[in-house]
């Protein structure tokens, strides 16, 4: 900005724009309203920032280095939640710490189709109207869905732009845009024929409510410690989960028995054999034999499998193997028929004899009876078990044999791998690299085929031949799967699409190079792909992350990006995941405007009436915004979120969100806001020389004041300490930096310490504090952009008033983001230690002055410490602490003082010095002796009970674990302040 940095120039020079266009939205030559408001601060400047392309840098030269990046794409199901702000937080914030570098950034958004969860969605829609998607049928089906779509993509990118999200609005996709569409089939048709994808019949996690397979990341395992009634779709009644059942097979040969035990007595009709550790002496005599089938009478072989787990009910397995992963498993290795005995509706086929057309649980009901009206059955026990539940209908999953597409995922695994061996791909926080390994050496070929109606449809064509033979084309369309087909000579008869679509993470999968335009040869897939970062939660690592990995190196032969960087989960401020079950979730718009409670409770009322909440999820959440927020939100601002959020270590697994923290750091707007009003007063008050030697000073720190220099020092020092964490990817360090500065050096000591100054000092502290604010405001533009802007654009207006030079650019989005060498000249370690020791001892002062009751008061002080920095200075440092404590402070190297009848001293020490203050006259000695033996004997008595109630048994074996803590944590506390009374009562005794 200033002669230290003479190389900034605007950094937009070579856009050509209009001057309409670099007009300001709004005048910032007005009068400072006397408080900062997020209402007054954040309007316009968005929409300013977007007509001028500021989001896309400067016209790059041949040598500018790049920094591309993607927006994970917020499905279209609804609108963001605090979540999608984390993400949208940290990456802008990098975004524009990178674009303030010098850098050709591109930040890609979009939204996600979302398949299963869209469809869903919308099928609750159309129930709310009393209709279904089979009576639309297909096509108006879509049509639906593609309306859905346009109102909520627009909400979605309504609330990012509210967010400040400086992304490059015009690379925005959608994944199912004709490009991306074409993207999809081409990967698919190039997999397809290097035979990495392949149809088969397996077992897969069935919905029956939503009538497809879904897949493991939307399996949700609910542990239920015993007998517990569970509402499942499709059933009028709770169905109970949480017991075991045990029952007998009779021996073909004998009249022996063998005793099995089973969670899931309704699929004893899908049973092929009875397994048992090859090892378990219980049954040795019976492996090789046969057990009767109790239903169909058929003959079932008892086997031996070393997977059996010999401590699980009886140790005596019934392998179910088409309804049972596991048993799935068992029957392939030993050469099964797996028998499915539901269809794809949960309802009893005809496999079931006299029991078909049943819904499952209504068979496992029958079943139950069946085997006690057969002397069967020998016992039904409490058990604890994991049910899965389908996340997108609640439905809980049915294990099935179907026909689906497959990713073999065997040679890309090792490949992704690879990667990371080699230090190719770096994952930050490294401790997920185990993870990393874990999952990919044990992978398994990716089912990619779902039975939806939204979404990519497969591009496969069954092509029918003569006698009843076929075979499957992978094209773009029907006329290209014809002429494939010609031209292997295959004579067929019939040409059919396949009705599925695309598992969701098949095109996400894609997204990193899908977005530059592949499969063609843009100049964004040549120039900006690889990317240079993935930024994403780490609950998707293997879902999505791990993914893009294989399939780029499949595709592409790169790695879609060089580094990974995984952040927490959100929680709330109990550290509970935020969920539509517990009623906890946050619009980030709620806290960026302010919401009542009303408010808040009429969108969850219309959520509920158009069937996107269950009543039970409605009712939670209901009465947890009316504990959590009865008087609703405050208006916080987009800059206040998003430096809350990236004030916490995103790289731990969980982050409690604390609505403390959020108003704290609006206040901390507003103490920024305050300090450059404090300036301007400065600016007005005593106009500073004009002329390009203004800031001559920034080159020779000696010529400038201790506070001067201690301040400027701070200021390298903030610049060089966000250098660092920005480039590790420590945000919470970074904004750590930004706030001990401007909150707790400039605006609580510098600002009070030139308070006082006149004539030519006042004036150099005026252009002291410019430089600081300056620099701050572009150091803090990552994490509040609008303020940033507000506050520099009305910062350099002024300067430009009063005739003071600086290289103002166009927006502080553009400006050179703050180099940790450009006030090295200012780094001063020596003095910096010595003011920090000063200030802890004015902190002493201060506390003191509490303790004793003397808040307007200003007894002498005395400040010995034998410090020859301080000593040679003496005058500096006593003014210095006098006016920043609000007493008359004498320092001295050595002093004895003693008391008399004018002088009644209280000592503190304070690392190597010590300071005391004059009483005399100040307080009632005996007044203030008995308010301390009462404090004193309250304390004793409370300390008393409480470590009496900790010491019992019952306390240490049942008390919760977080209520432990907190009440060792109370006991530290008052042994404390029962020390500091203590001491306080011998001072008085000294008085």
């Amino acid at each position: 900005m200033l002669k230290v940095a003479r190389r900034r120039i605007l950094l937009l020079s070579s856009r050509p724009l209009t001057t309409a266009k670099l007009q300001l939205p709004k005048n910032v030559k007005d009068e400072m309203p006397k408080a900062y408001s997020p209402a007054i601060v954040e309007i316009n400047w968005y929409e300013w920032w977007e007509g001028n392309s500021f989001f896309s840098h400067h016209k790059p030269q041949p040598s500018t280095k790049k920094f591309s990046m993607v927006l994970p794409p917020p499905n279209i199901t609804g609108t963001l939640h605090i979540g999608h702000a984390l993400t949208c937080a940290i990456q802008d914030s990098l975004v524009c710490w990178n674009r303030m570098k010098g850098k050709d950034t591109h930040w890609f958004p979009g939204c996600d189709h979302a398949g299963i969860a869209t469809q869903v969605i919308v099928e609750k829609n159309l129930k709310s109207q009393n209709m279904t998607r089979e009576q639309l049928g297909r096509k108006r089906f879509e049509e639906e869905v593609w309306k859905w779509k346009d109102e909520k993509e627009k909400t979605i990118y309504q609330q990012l732009k509210a967010l400040g999200a400086t992304l490059n609005w015009e690379k925005a996709v959608f994944t199912m845009d004709p490009k991306m569409c074409y993207a999809v089939n081409e990967a698919f048709i190039q997999l397809h024929r290097k035979g990495k994808i392949y149809r088969k019949e397996s077992l897969v996690n069935w919905s029956c409510q939503l009538r497809s397979a879904i897949s493991d990341i939307e399996v949700d395992h609910q542990l239920v410690d015993g007998p517990k009634g569970i509402l499942v779709p499709g059933y009028d009644k709770p169905v109970t989960f949480g017991y075991i059942y045990q029952f007998e097979y009779k021996l073909w040969d004998s009249t022996e028995r063998i005793m099995v035990s089973t969670t899931r007595p309704e699929t004893i009709i899908g049973d092929m054999a009875v397994a048992v550790h090859p090892e378990d002496m219980r049954y040795k005599q019976y492996i090789g034999r046969s057990v009767i089938h109790p239903v169909l009478h058929t003959k079932l072989p008892v086997i031996a499998d070393p997977e059996v787990d010999q401590q699980f009910g009886t140790g005596a397995l019934k392998v179910t193997p088409a309804h049972d992963p596991k048993d799935y498993e068992i029957a392939k290795r030993h050469g099964l028929e797996m028998f499915s005995i539901f269809d794809d509706r949960g309802i009893s086929n005809k496999n079931c004899n006299q029991f078909h057309g049943l819904p499952r649980f209504e068979l496992r009901e029958k079943m139950i009876n069946f085997l006690r009206d057969n002397d069967l059955l020998r016992g039904i026990m409490p058990h604890q078990m994991s049910v899965p539940v389908c996340s997108r209908s609640g439905d809980i999953i049915e294990p099935l044999l179907r026909p689906q597409w497959f990713v073999d995922t065997q040679e890309m695994a090792q490949k992704a791998m690879e990667a990371v061996q080699s230090g190719k791909l770096k994952i930050y926080p490294p401790q997920f690299e185990r993870v990393w390994f874990e999952w990919l050496g044990n992978i398994k070929d990716w089912c990619i085929s779902r039975q939806l109606w939204w979404g990519h449809r497969v591009p496969a064509y069954n092509i029918a031949g003569p006698k009843e033979t076929a075979i499957w084309i992978a094209a773009h369309n029907t006329e290209k799967a014809v002429e494939h087909a010609k031209n292997q000579g295959f004579d067929f008869s019939a040409v059919h699409q396949d009705e599925d679509v695309l598992d969701t993470w098949f095109s996400s999968s894609l997204f990193p190079f899908s977005v530059c335009g592949w499969p063609e040869d843009t100049a964004d897939l040549r120039k900006l792909f690889p990317l240079d970062l993935m930024e994403t939660g780490h609950d998707i690592l293997f879902f999505w992350v791990a993914r893009m990995v294989m399939m780029s190196l499949e595709l592409t032969g790169e790695l879609p990006f060089k580094e990974i960087l995984l952040h927490g989960i959100i929680c709330d401020s109990q550290g509970r995941k935020m969920s539509k079950s517990l009623g906890n979730v946050i619009d980030p718009l709620d806290i960026v405007y302010g919401a009542s409670l009303k408010c808040m409770e009429d969108k969850l009322e219309s959520s509920f009436q158009k069937k996107h909440l269950s009543s039970k999820e409605f009712e939670k959440a209901i009465a947890e915004k009316r504990t959590a927020f009865p008087s609703g939100i405050p208006q916080t601002g987009a800059d206040a979120l998003r430096f809350t959020l990236c004030s916490y270590n995103v790289k731990s697994h969980f982050i409690n969100l604390d609505m403390a923290i959020l108003k704290r750091n609006r206040l901390f707007c507003n103490k920024i806001w305050q300090a450059t009003r404090f300036l301007f007063r400065l600016l007005d008050d005593i106009p500073p020389k004009t002329g390009s030697d203004s800031f001559s000073w920034l080159n020779e720190p000696n010529n400038s004041s201790l506070v001067n220099q201690w301040i400027m020092n701070g200021l390298a020092e903030m610049v060089n300490q966000i250098d660092g964490a920005m480039t590790r990817y420590d945000f919470h360090q970074a904004t750590d930096a930004l706030y001990n500065f401007l909150y707790g050096n400039l605006c609580d000591v510098y600002l009070e310490a030139i308070k006082p100054l006149i004539g030519k000092d006042r004036q150099e502290s005026a252009l002291v504090l410019v430089v600081c604010l300056d620099t701050a405001l572009r150091c803090l533009v990552p994490f509040m952009p609008f303020l940033s802007e507000e506050l520099y654009q009305r910062l350099h207006s002024k300067l430009a008033d009063l005739g003071i030079p600086s290289s103002r650019s166009v927006s502080v989005l553009v400006a050179e983001y703050p180099s940790k060498d450009e006030f090295a000249l200012w780094r001063n370690e020596e003095l910096e230690k010595t003011i920090d020791s000063v200030l802890r001892a004015v902190t002493e002062l201060r506390n003191m002055k509490l303790e004793y009751g003397l808040a307007k008061s200003k007894p002498d002080a005395v400040f010995v410490c034998p410090s020859e920095r301080v000593l040679s200075q003496v005058d500096q440092y006593s003014k210095l602490m006098s006016t920043i404590a609000g007493l008359n402070v004498t320092i001295y190297g050595d002093i004895c003082l003693t008391n008399s009848s004018e002088k009644a001293w209280v000592s503190r020490t304070v690392e190597n010095c010590s300071v005391h203050l004059n009483l005399a006259g100040m307080i009632d000695r005996n007044m203030e002796l008995k308010k301390n033996q009462e404090k004193l004997k309250k304390l004793v008595e409370n300390l008393a009970r409480l470590e009496a109630n900790m010491s019992t048994a019952s306390y240490r074996s049942s008390a919760p674990a977080h209520v432990q803590e907190t009440h060792r944590l109370k006991v530290a506390f008052l042994q404390t302040e029962i020390c500091q009374l203590k001491e306080y009562a011998k001072e008085l005794d000294k008085m």
